[in-house]
């Protein structure tokens, strides 16, 4: 993944992740923070290729700017002790403010931080040092999980050592927390038949799996009886159903060409197809996304039923989402529906993508933990040439990899923990194993069972500071509060404010001077998308250049002091939303504005809005919009305090169905809203959709947004 290059003394930087759809640019994933970059030489993984290195921009916990560490004090669980809830004694999760958390047996808030994998090694060089070292698993589970918690970790993920760990938490002092991958897809295979081995999970016929078996629904309650002694126990925290599941848009094709047409699977496609009235001639993307929906939902119903009946104590935790299937919206809208906390396994991004997790937070409607991820290290003597991840070179650079990825973890409020994968070298002279755990550097320990002190040091550093760096990520920057109080701008309406255009690699940066109401209530300083904090916006992956771009660079420029913008627009809504309290998005947009005036005071309103009604507007010639939009005005006023707050509105485009709108609404606003105006559309061109402003016509519009709010400025003096 190419990376936007900055000087590294720039105080605060872009955090790479995936393109925009449509644009250009990196979205930021660590917005609005300050610190001080250093560049990372890593080699991205990409199947089939041999990528060259690169250096990538990395944000460590020293670096931050003002923060100093300072680990909390914490629960046998590793759990933040300074709030309390109700204790309940297991794991659960709640959504606090902003925020998902677990809540852990005793009612504390925990971020969970573990380690896969947690077994020894089967090599040749793996048995003689563990009799050397250890001589049985009881000695080596006391001695790892006692080092492992001195670095921060609390449990253990998907295929580690679980009963033993159940024993080792009889008399332990400090409890490990465990979580078993239950492998009924899996298991079931093996019944089945037909599966074979794929690096890192398991192939079936045309990778479509057997979820439409009767006998499959029969084999997860036969096999979930066994999590009945489970129930009872607070040390457990969760249950997997599988890995890496071949979920995706080739299912339904898949199923159709299962050469057995009495197999359940072609018959549940067939049928499904026929119940749409869709031929296999007219199967479109969108079809295909629909399906694989289908597919999840099904599975997800099945197994999470399973486990609901015989421990109904315990988080369901999914079946570790990986590839294109954590990125397909009925997938992960499936797994929201039934999973407790989202998993996922995520390779091939130095960064985790904001795009993902905002369609993960908005689809699945529930926290997420990312499951596996690791970088591997040159220096550990390892080639190195299996495995997803990235290559670095030291075992400095794989800490530092780590608390980058970690930092921009905890920067979501929809994440609840990860499982770093995993917890011992590959061996490569190891006989029998996954094709993609043959010879790379994965762990956190050699073959010889010995630590990487570097390594290490980075992780513990990271994981004991994880909820001071959330009260840090979530509070404003000293350096802004310095700039209060603000002169703000509130830029409302619906998609055209919220911008459509591509966003420019050359206007993506931090804007000078500009600051930006973040979800917390704060401000940050500004970048685009300038709409990513809308509590009403739809997805970030749309959204683009904004009219408040240009509008607050040109009012910063003449004005030459720091100036606020709250963004709260919504693609294609009505003034219908927005016109009263009770309504909306308009409640939504006073809860923005009135955290924005703890830090400054409101100069102005922008709004740009009215194609979604103006085809119904005709029927009266806009009277009743007309008076939509002044009631609108008179109540943010009122409910603001802001009794004489300019209101500029902006003229939809200059298409001929639009023209009626500009000439009575737009252009005479004066008549029928004090203290207001309007900015014209004229010159402006559209993008192929013949509906949103293009970057250039966005920008173009700010400009003369800003010339209106400095005549109504240059008044009041």
């Amino acid at each position: 993944m190419k990376n936007l290059f900055v000087a590294i003394c720039i105080s605060f930087q872009f955090i790479n992740a995936q393109p925009q759809a449509n644009s250009n640019i990196k979205l930021n994933g660590m917005v609005g923070i300050y610190y001080k970059s250093i560049l990372t030489e890593a080699k991205p993984w990409v199947k089939g290729k041999d990528m060259p290195w690169a250096a990538y921009e990395t944000c460590i916990v020293k670096n931050l700017n003002g923060y100093k560490c300072k680990s909390n004090s914490i629960s046998i669980y590793g759990s933040d002790v300074s709030k309390k809830y109700e204790a309940k004694g297991f794991f659960r999760v709640e959504k606090q403010g902003n925020r998902w958390w677990i809540i852990d047996p005793f009612g504390y808030r925990n971020i969970q931080v573990a380690i896969n994998s947690l077994r020894p090694g089967k090599s040749e060089t793996n048995k003689l040092e563990f009799d050397n070292q250890f001589r049985t698993k009881e000695n080596w589970i006391i001695n790892t999980i006692d080092s492992l918690e001195k670095f921060g970790f609390s449990g253990s993920g998907s295929w580690s050592e679980d009963e033993l760990t159940r024993e080792f938490n009889k008399t332990a002092k400090f409890p490990w927390t465990y979580s078993p991958n239950l492998s009924f897809m899996n298991g079931y295979g093996k019944k089945h038949g037909g599966t074979y081995q794929l690096a890192g999970n398991t192939g079936y016929p045309n990778q479509c799996i057997f979820v439409f078996d009767p006998e499959f629904e029969v084999f997860c309650d036969e096999k979930a009886k066994n999590l009945e002694k489970n129930a009872n126990d607070k040390n457990l925290f969760g249950y997997f159903s599988d890995n890496e599941l071949p979920f995706g848009i080739d299912n339904l094709e898949g199923y159709l060409k299962l050469d057995n047409k009495a197999d359940a699977g072609y018959l549940a496609a067939t049928k499904w197809l026929d119940q749409k009235g869709i031929s296999t001639d007219k199967i479109t993307d969108k079809i295909r996304e629909e399906f694989a929906g289908y597919v999840a939902d099904k599975y997800y119903s099945i197994v999470s039923k399973a486990i609901k009946k015989y421990d109904p104590n315990h988080l369901y935790l999914g079946s570790r989402l990986h590839g294109e299937a954590k990125k397909s919206e009925s997938i992960i809208t499936a797994a929201g529906k039934y999973c407790d906390i989202l998993s996922i396994n995520y390779y091939g991004d130095w960064s985790p993508d904001p795009v993902l997790i905002d369609l993960w937070d908005k689809n699945a409607k529930k926290p997420f933990m990312i499951t596996e991820f690791y970088t591997k290290a040159m220096d550990s003597g390892l080639p190195n040439t299996s495995g997803a991840g990235f290559t670095v070179n030291t075992q400095t650079d794989k800490g530092n990899a780590y608390q980058h990825f970690c930092l921009n973890l905890l920067n979501s409020k929809s994440c609840v923990g990860w499982h770093f994968f995993k917890y011992q070298d590959n061996d490569p002279k190891a006989k029998d194993v996954d094709p993609s755990n043959t010879d790379a550097n994965k762990g956190i320990v050699n073959n010889a069972f010995q630590f990487y002190p570097a390594l290490m040091k980075l992780m513990k550093e990271l994981n004991d500071n994880k909820y001071e760096l959330i009260s840090y990520l979530e509070s404003e920057s000293s350096l802004v509060k310095k700039k209060e109080p603000l002169d703000i701008i509130l830029a409302i309406g619906q998609s055209n404010m919220s911008g459509r255009g591509e966003i420019p690699t050359e206007d993506a940066g931090i804007m000078n001077d500009v600051f930006l109401l973040n979800r917390d209530g704060n401000f940050e300083p500004a970048s685009q998308p300038l709409n990513k904090y809308s509590n009403i916006r739809k997805e970030l992956k749309i959204q683009g250049v904004s009219p408040s771009y240009k509008c607050m660079l040109n009012l910063q420029k003449t004005l030459k002091k720091p100036l606020g913008l709250v963004m709260n627009p919504q693609g294609g809504s009505s003034i219908k939303l927005w016109f009263k309290p009770g309504k909306v998005n308009y409640d939504a947009t006073i809860e923005r504005a009135k955290e924005a005036q703890k830090h400054g005071k409101l100069k102005a309103i922008i709004w740009n809005q009215g194609s979604s009604d103006n085809k119904d507007a005709k029927a009266d010639n806009f009277e009743t919009y007309k008076a939509n939009l002044k009631e609108m005005v008179e109540n943010l006023r009122k409910d603001l305090n802001e009794p004489n707050l300019p209101f500029i509105v902006g003229e939809l485009s200059e298409r001929a169905d639009f023209i009626d709108f500009n000439t009575i609404v737009v252009r005479k606003i004066k008549d029928y809203i004090s203290n207001s105006d309007f900015v014209t559309a004229e010159g402006t061109k559209l993008l192929e959709d013949n509906i949103h402003f293009d970057a250039m016509s966005a920008n173009m519009l700010g400009e003369r947004y800003a010339l209106k709010v400095l005549e109504f400025l240059q008044k009041k003096k």
